[in-house]
């Protein structure tokens, strides 16, 4: 097998070497319009292994980074009362759903996944699309279970925001406290 990141013969499908750079990641912080996205890695550091997340295969390599990242995160983070996770459109396309996952690597003690709780009316790509039709055409994120407890939101990747923010707003609607979005990768570069 060989290593998704560095194309490397490994028995792991990240390998060691590759494992000990990420995890020296640096966490940083976007403001989309006032709303906080926590980053662990900038898009271009990490894109051979997201790019993976449309095959099968992708559920191993997204889980494993999500070991070194998303999980470190959960295992440090102290809210003091009970904290949903919520993915964005965590429906299973290619075999499973990458946001199901990156929701599940952050279960610790106050922090608990709730799937199947915001989902987008339509099937829209918005890779590589600009800012403007993303604004154009919106996810339609329609929230399918009450949530009582504040929230985080989780999803892979922040380009522009707009998923992140018209998520948030569903959710704020409904009365929902959003403390902030964290997502693997920043695409703003």
């Amino acid at each position: 097998m060989r290593c998704v990141k560095c194309a490397k013969i490994s028995l792991k499908i990240i390998c060691k070497d590759c494992q000990r750079v990420l995890s020296e990641y640096e966490q940083g912080c976007r403001l989309v319009d006032g709303f906080k996205v926590y980053y662990f890695y900038k898009y271009s550091d990490i894109k051979e292994i997201l790019a993976t997340k449309h095959h099968l295969h992708g559920s191993f390599a997204i889980w494993h980074l999500c070991r070194i990242s998303l999980a470190k995160f959960a295992k440090e983070f102290s809210f003091g009362s009970k904290v949903a996770v919520v993915p964005l459109d965590d429906n299973i396309k290619s075999g499973y759903s990458h946001t199901a996952i990156l929701a599940r690597s952050l279960l610790n003690l106050e922090l608990f996944p709730i799937y199947r709780a915001l989902r987008a009316t339509n099937d829209i790509k918005y890779a590589g699309k600009s800012l403007e039709f993303r604004r154009k055409n919106p996810r339609g994120f329609k929230l399918l279970k009450e949530i009582k407890t504040p929230v985080i939101l989780v999803d892979d990747i922040i380009t522009t925001g707009t998923s992140m923010l018209e998520a948030k707003k569903i959710l704020a609607k409904a009365g929902v406290n959003v403390l902030f979005g964290l997502v693997l990768a920043d695409a703003r570069e």
